[in-house]
């Protein structure tokens, strides 16, 4: 019993120090992060710690549901007129679409809104990394289409909170890629 009263002193003593140095070295910084940071960045590890990939802790998908008596080629293309329609909505603009594959299918789309997308150059200019924002629409191993999308839940809420204006423009584009995912999940013609 003693035995196991040390270990778990020593590992409490561990997390306390950590904790300790953590708050010293990256205090000050760690203060002005978004409030959803934290539940961002678990969200992405707990994916990745159960998976072992880190693709699945950053990508968000749905199946296409297609309805009966539809063929995977009707359905992509009135997911595409959907996806589009959704986008639109959200002042998104299709600005690259390449077929990849025929078999297995395989389709990347980009949207951008250039205005959004130049107000954030300017805030910071790593942000052109996530542009554009990019749709894959994937046919798997069992015949199942996907449509996937990056997760922009690190990009908005993963460090220090974004000024008024760019959070409330990042959500409209968040919402209009999460949009399509939706019309993917809910496809009925």
């Amino acid at each position: 019993m003693n035995v196991v009263k040390k270990i778990l002193i020593g590992i409490g003593s561990v997390c306390v120090l950590l904790i300790v140095y953590v708050m010293l070295r990256f205090g000050g910084s760690l203060m002005k992060f978004d409030d959803g940071a934290l539940s961002a960045y678990m969200t992405m590890a707990g994916e990745v710690i159960e998976t072992g990939d880190p693709a699945k802790g950053m990508i968000k998908k749905a199946k296409l549901n297609i309805p009966e008596g539809m063929s995977k080629e009707e359905a992509i293309e009135g997911l595409i007129e959907a996806m589009d329609e959704v986008a639109q909505e959200y002042g998104l603009a299709v600005v690259d679409n390449k077929i990849m594959s025929r078999t297995p299918y395989i389709q990347i789309r980009a949207y951008c809104s250039k205005t959004i997308g130049q107000k954030f150059i300017s805030f910071s200019p790593e942000f052109i990394g996530f542009m554009p924002c990019r749709m894959g629409i994937a046919e798997d191993k069992n015949g199942d289409i996907y449509v996937y999308t990056m997760s922009l839940d690190l990009m908005i809420n993963g460090g220090h909170t974004l000024p008024k204006e760019m959070l409330e423009l990042a959500n409209e584009v968040r919402k209009g890629m999460y949009g399509m995912l939706d019309k993917a999940r809910s496809w009925d013609e």
